[in-house]
């Protein structure tokens, strides 16, 4: 009779243990996945939706984009230098390519806000896929000033399908501003 009691209670305290354990588990992959979700969302001035592969095509909100006054007329005042692409296959077996450049301001405005995308070609010089990346303000939380430079890197990802040989080239390309 006590030996009954003892493996009854002993199974209970595994039965606890197991019932904590998996609480805690359950617990550490929440807070996990809020760490991983909140990380990647930026501050409220940026929404994302994807349109082609490439990325999570991030926006600014309120930037100014070609085709208006502000975003034509300044354009010309930021500069592309030290251009460098870099491509490996990433864990899914897409290629990933790497867009590392050094962005100069020689305008005479602070920029609040910069957008920017990659594009990649292919061979018959239509575009496979393309991303999009905000340094300022998710980056950096100052403003470009006049002359300053930033070091900028965004990262592309191509379809499964499409090997680092069917892309002609890579370049990246200003698609929004934010003056302060």
């Amino acid at each position: 009779m006590f030996e009954t009691e003892t493996e009854q209670m002993t199974e209970q305290r595994r039965s606890r243990g197991l019932m904590i354990l998996g609480g805690i588990g359950a617990v550490a992959l929440a807070a996990i996945i809020l760490f991983f979700s909140s990380s990647s969302r930026s501050s409220t001035a940026v929404n994302s939706g994807a349109k082609m592969p490439g990325g999570p095509q991030m926006k600014l909100d309120g930037a100014f984009r070609a085709g208006t006054p502000e975003f034509d007329n300044y354009q010309n005042q930021l500069e592309f230098k030290e251009t460098e692409v870099f491509a490996s296959q990433n864990a899914m077996g897409m290629t990933q390519f790497i867009v590392k450049s050094q962005l100069t301001n020689k305008g005479d405005k602070s920029l609040a806000g910069i957008e920017l995308s990659a594009k990649a070609y292919g061979l018959d010089e239509k575009i496979v896929a393309e991303n999009s990346s905000i340094p300022i303000p998710r980056l950096r939380s100052e403003p470009l000033k006049p002359g300053e430079s930033i070091r900028v890197t965004i990262k592309l990802d191509t379809p499964s399908t499409i090997t680092e040989d069917d892309v002609a080239r890579v370049v990246p390309l200003l698609s929004g501003l934010k003056f302060q």
